[in-house]
């Protein structure tokens, strides 16, 4: 190497990236991730939400099923919704357990029997708790028009009557 010859060449400085440079980089991927990640988790819980929407509705269609049968109801005055609900597990009308969608408390079922003209009926409950803001689509209590806002709803219900509503 010759005494004359620059330390670095001009060619070397120019290969790597400025501080500047890596710091709007980062600055934009920071933008993005806070614009992407809380649509990810609302998507998610609004996707627990349906879930469980389609499984009240199959543990209905199941208890419809076996009062076509049975002309009553199961007798069971509460408890988790089970195969053995309706008769064990090779029941015609519910084969497996539907799966909570947050996996926190199993679906409860309810029988209402009958009384002063109203017929026996029936309530199966999701008590998740769900995030309010995700049950806002939702009717709120049974059948009085509102809707479940931010700060109201914290489970799902499904009564024959009112079909799914939140509480």
């Amino acid at each position: 190497m010759h005494l004359s010859q620059p330390l670095y060449d001009s060619r070397q400085r120019e290969l790597g990236f400025t501080l500047v440079e890596l710091m709007v980089v980062v600055a934009i991927i920071a933008l993005l991730a806070a614009i992407i990640i809380p649509n990810y988790v609302h998507a998610r819980a609004q996707a627990s939400v349906s879930q469980s929407e389609g499984n009240l509705k199959q543990i209905a269609t199941a208890l419809e099923l076996y009062y076509a049968d049975n002309e009553a109801y199961p007798a069971t005055g509460s408890g988790e919704v089970t195969p053995a609900l309706f008769g064990g597990p090779t029941n015609p009308y519910l084969t497996a357990t539907p799966a909570n969608a947050l996996g926190r408390a199993p679906y409860v079922y309810t029988n209402v029997p009958a009384a002063a003209g109203k017929p026996a009926s029936y309530q199966i409950v999701d008590s998740g708790p769900y995030d309010p803001t995700t049950l806002a689509g939702l009717p709120k209590g049974a059948g009085n028009g509102q809707l479940c806002g931010p700060a109201g709803c914290t489970q799902i219900l499904y009564d024959p009557q009112d079909g799914i509503y939140g509480q």
